[in-house]
């Protein structure tokens, strides 16, 4: 007959750490393959080199931009410089803006999911726990991530559905 000595708690903490860590990381891993980042080079040029006339500007997709000479200055100055970004800069953060309400929205959705799971009898309360955590964690990571771009009709349906189900699962699972 042997005895099992307990765990000390230190060790139990750490793995319950751990489930919280690692269960985060799982989900970003799983959101950059659901929804991959935007590249700012798929956008905007960035090994291009300014052109130094209008025409040329025009040919790389830039904007040309008139500066007025100073005469009394006697400096030798361009009449103007091409800004390659002006048309691409708000393309590339609309689909900024766009990869960041899917990723917010994907990471809530897991979050609650993890929060259900948690409360399920699995058997361990270190797993229940470390889920439980994990999911918290990853609602407050798509909460400050995103939540000052979000609409306010996206930010009241968001929270009104974590609220509901945090509510049902104390509700359900935690009977005094």
């Amino acid at each position: 007959m042997t005895t099992s000595s307990p765990r000390p708690k230190f060790v139990r903490w750490a793995v319950l750490l751990g489930i919280v860590v690692a269960l985060n990381l799982f989900f970003f891993a799983g959101r950059a393959l659901v929804i991959p980042e935007p590249a700012y080079d798929d956008y905007c040029p960035t090994r291009t080199v300014p052109a130094s006339t209008s025409e040329t500007c025009v040919a790389q997709d830039g904007v040309w931009i008139e500066t007025t000479l100073d005469p009394a200055a006697n400096v030798k100055t361009p009449s103007g410089y091409c800004d390659l970004y002006q048309k691409c800069q708000p393309l590339y953060e609309a689909a900024q803006k766009e990869y960041q309400l899917y990723g917010f929205v994907i990471m809530v959705g897991l979050g609650i999911l993890a929060l259900i799971i948690g409360v399920l009898p699995l058997g361990s309360s270190i797993v229940s726990s470390g889920l439980s955590y994990g999911g918290v964690l990853a609602l407050v990571i798509a909460a400050t991530t995103y939540w000052n771009d979000a609409a306010t009709p996206l930010k009241l349906g968001i929270s009104a559905i974590a609220l509901i189900a945090l509510l049902y699962i104390g509700a359900k699972r935690f009977k005094d």
